[in-house]
């Protein structure tokens, strides 16, 4: 993801903290090896999180298609 450990560590331990609930359970490294995971919590809220941007992407698809439309330089994407 182009991030440092710490830096994915510090944020996952914001995000807990940001709701009244943790969103992610870090497990420290150890024999097995640590990680994470999303709780059920967690997988709540990335849905949540999904729903908000199809809806802001449906809001402003006539202005991105216009805008698209407007380019000189298509790019695959458009």
């Amino acid at each position: 993801m182009g991030m440092s450990y710490r830096r994915a560590w510090l944020l996952t331990d914001e995000l807990n903290h940001l709701f009244e609930e943790p969103v992610i359970d870090a497990k420290h490294g150890g024999p097995g090896g640590g990680g994470a995971t999303l709780t059920l919590f967690g997988h709540h809220v990335v849905q949540r999180y999904r729903l908000i941007e199809a809806k802001a992407h449906a809001a402003v698809a006539a202005d991105l298609a216009a805008l698209a439309g407007a380019l000189t330089i298509q790019s695959p994407d458009c």
